[in-house]
């Protein structure tokens, strides 16, 4: 993520930020700009502070529950940003449990539409289930699910369910445990999940890349609910460390592709944090291990060198799992990428560098 600036004292704002805390000016992501706004209202619209005949816009309308910090055209129809138009069932809000968890829902869709923007990836919304787009349900088993949701957490033709329950950090926490799995957050859940989706849209139908991501990851047309099953009932392949980057990766090649693609999104995030922070990392005996030496100083959205941008990952994510164990922490990326996963980040690498 960027390191954004206050339009008017230049002070750091988060892409969670509302208000600069430094001017206190308003402050709010303008998604087509990819930038944060300092605002102010001028007759019924906000505009940029000191730009009155500029762009007009009005906050998202899910600022009202303090679940959104987005901008949209003042004469938006919807009154909701291009996030939050994605949302189509969301939980009862009217009890503090589900709105908290609603809104730790929303900022981890924020973050993950900003990622989809920057890959300059098509992010519409699905109008009807047989249109295109993304849509997502955030459902509380507990009260009445609608008749056309589902009750697990999952995707089907660009609609993403995600259960309360997973933003409730204990019992997230418990599922991780449950499942034998090392890492299990909101941001983790979306970005594989909408890798299903972009699957559909980047691969189903382009026989050249098709043809290359069965030779990557295996053939999908393998029975899916039996591979599942397998899974389940047998646990992973006994090396699947050699070949996937998750033990649940090795379950089918569609899960292979959307837990590669979620660690494509994770690595892509923490190189444009890393490089916005100006990170450098030059350890002890540096000259004898250069792999563990580097300065944060790339786009990875840009036309970078895939090796280069995981050298430079790899070292980063060195030093901060280190930093996390000086505090007690678990590792802050607890994988280690084998060759042939790498081979699949690569993959992915060069179809979004593609489409720039």
């Amino acid at each position: 993520m960027q390191i954004f600036q206050c339009g008017h004292c230049e002070h750091v704002i988060l892409f969670e930020s509302v208000r600069c805390e430094r001017c206190q000016y308003e402050v709010a992501f303008e998604p087509k700009l990819l930038r944060f706004i300092t605002v102010c209202e001028h007759n019924g619209n906000l505009i940029e502070v000191n730009k009155p005949q500029g762009l007009t816009w009005k906050y998202c309308k899910n600022k009202q529950q303090q679940a959104c910090n987005w901008l949209v055209d003042s004469d938006s129809a919807s009154g909701l940003c291009i996030s939050c138009e994605l949302n189509r069932y969301i939980p009862n809000i009217g009890t503090i449990e589900n709105l908290d968890g609603w809104r730790a829902l929303q900022s981890a869709k924020h973050r993950l539409v900003y990622s989809l923007l920057k890959h300059q990836l098509p992010v519409d919304r699905k109008q009807s289930p047989q249109d295109s787009g993304i849509s997502f349900d955030f459902i509380n088993t507990r009260q009445v699910v609608p008749k056309d949701a589902h009750t697990m957490t999952g995707h089907a033709g660009g609609k993403i369910t995600i259960t309360m329950n997973e933003a409730n950090s204990v019992q997230r926490e418990q599922a991780r445990i449950d499942m034998h799995e090392q890492y299990r957050t909101l941001l983790g859940h979306l970005r594989h999940e909408v890798g299903h989706y972009y699957w559909d849209v980047l691969i189903r139908d382009n026989p050249r890349w098709l043809e290359r991501y069965r030779t990557a990851f295996g053939d999908e047309r393998k029975n899916y609910a039996q591979a599942l099953q397998r899974y389940y009932d047998n646990g992973p392949v006994p090396d699947w460390n050699q070949y996937y980057v998750t033990e649940y990766a090795s379950s089918h090649p569609w899960e292979d592709w959307a837990e590669t693609w979620s660690h494509y999104l994770h690595l892509t995030d923490i190189m444009e944090t890393a490089t916005a922070l100006r990170v450098s990392v030059n350890p002890y005996y540096a000259e004898k291990n250069q792999g563990l030496a580097m300065t944060a100083d790339i786009d990875p959205y840009g036309q970078v060198d895939f090796d280069a941008f995981m050298s430079k990952a790899l070292a980063v994510i060195f030093a901060t799992n280190c930093l996390n164990r000086s505090m007690g922490q678990p590792d802050l990326y607890p994988f280690v990428l084998m060759p042939r996963v790498k081979e699949k980040l690569r993959f992915i690498h060069e179809l979004l560098k593609e489409r720039i």
